[in-house]
């Protein structure tokens, strides 16, 4: 996470002063107009779409690995994250969402805050340059290791880079138009050779108004075996919210301030087997990591004669792995896992938590998922990042609606679940 250092810099204005070069008075007159575009930016949240793909050093073109779909918020300044359809923002670890892969924040907020909001760093005059048919200004910049609050992780490593990079600005308007920056000295123990992040912006509508956001970014990674890392991302469905620490995805009446009151909780007790039916189709490539998947109860889920469970109860959870990997023999699958979150029936909802008994698909009827659908071995779970993973011996996914799956649910306290 990039920690921004906040200075302020006075400008002398003294008899007999030089007058300052064009390209100054440029850089002050950007820089008062992007502190005023930052600092009236709302409260917001966006879709952000990521694709993660990687070559070898002898291969032209990327080759997908997955997609990620995650929703991004900027409360005062700070960068949050959450599922798809999750209730609330939570100020976490990008790794609780995507443990695995090249994953990395800043894109949305912070690169630009701490490029425009503080003097760190050293900026110098580029020239101008015609950037997507408009005149713009280019600045170059970098700031020391020293001075630098831009971590970098890879896998367990972690590390403080320096940075430099460029940004420029529309001559018309001052606007930010592209944000370039790149990771200088990199401590030895991270095991990268280098690594680049260039974000685009455009005005967007929120609300009656507009501001100025980011919509793509690309940041690459490179490896010291000349392999590269790469991860595509855009920005969609920006929206304005309000709220004191959670963000309701319910649509809210106009006029009406008050909170949609959540349904009575649903409580369930740990080992009970539920049998389930996907209601979501899930595809790759197509589908991705964070996208929204719902299934149904298929039978009555009974303990000592009580229903604990009805049949036709819905579950709600997000896919939390879609990868395309070789197994330890070599050979190409596809990983899949699914995060199961809530659980509703009976006008009633409360958080589920569940673990995949039995490594996946029931081997029945049409599906034939016996042979197709299979569960890695201790061994291989202990290397993987999540706990319900199952492999599809196949290097391409189709799981189809109604495709069955047998829970075996979980004790909340036991795994830290929070209700809704």
């Amino acid at each position: 996470m990039l920690r921004i250092w906040a200075s302020f810099l006075l400008w002398p204005l003294c008899a007999g002063a030089q007058p300052l070069a064009p390209e100054v008075l440029l850089l002050s007159r950007i820089k008062r107009h992007m502190e005023q575009v930052l600092g009236r930016q709302p409260n917001y949240t966006c879709q952000e779409t990521i694709e993660r793909s990687r070559r070898t050093a002898k291969a032209k073109r990327f080759q997908l690995v997955d997609a990620l779909h995650l929703e991004v918020a900027v409360v005062e300044g700070k960068e949050l994250f959450s599922w798809p359809g999750e209730r609330e923002f939570k100020d976490r670890d990008l790794r609780e969402l995507a443990p695995s892969g090249m994953i990395g924040n800043g894109s949305f907020a912070l690169h630009a805050r701490a490029v425009f909001l503080s003097n760190t760093p050293m900026i110098a005059y580029n020239g101008e340059e015609a950037l997507n048919g408009r005149a713009a200004a280019r600045y170059d910049f970098s700031v020391p290791q020293y001075r630098s609050g831009y971590q970098i992780k890879i896998g367990d490593a972690k590390g403080i880079t320096g940075y430099k990079g460029s940004f420029w600005s529309d001559l018309e308007t001052l606007d930010l138009l592209q944000l370039h920056i790149e990771a200088i000295e990199i401590p030895p123990h991270l095991p990268l050779r280098g690594t680049t992040d260039t974000m685009r912006y455009e005005r967007v509508p929120i609300g009656e108004s507009t501001f100025l956001l980011p919509q793509s970014s690309e940041m690459v990674i490179d490896e010291f075996d000349g392999a590269q890392s790469r991860n595509s991302i855009r920005f969609s469905r920006c929206r304005q919210y309000s709220g004191e620490s959670t963000l309701s995805f319910a649509e809210v009446p106009e006029g009406e301030t008050s909170p949609v009151p959540l349904p009575e909780a649903i409580n369930l007790p740990a080992g009970l087997l539920i049998e389930i039916a996907l209601g979501t189709r899930v595809k790759f490539p197509g589908s991705a990591i964070g996208d929204e998947i719902e299934a149904s109860v298929v039978r009555n889920v009974k303990r000592k004669g009580i229903v604990n469970v009805p049949k036709g109860a819905v579950l709600k959870g997000n896919i939390a792995l879609l990868e395309r990997r070789k197994d330890t023999r070599g050979q190409e699958r596809v990983l899949v896992a699914i995060q199961w979150r809530e659980i509703s029936f009976d006008g009633k909802s409360g958080p589920f938590e569940g673990q995949l008994e039995n490594g996946g698909a029931i081997p029945v009827n049409e599906f034939s998922s016996r042979g197709v659908y299979q569960r890695p071995t201790q061994a291989e779970l202990n290397m993987l990042p999540h706990r319900d993973v199952f492999y599809v011996r196949k290097d391409t996914l189709d799981l189809p609606r109604g495709l069955p799956l047998i829970l075996r649910t979980l004790s909340a306290e036991s795994s830290g679940a929070k209700k809704p």
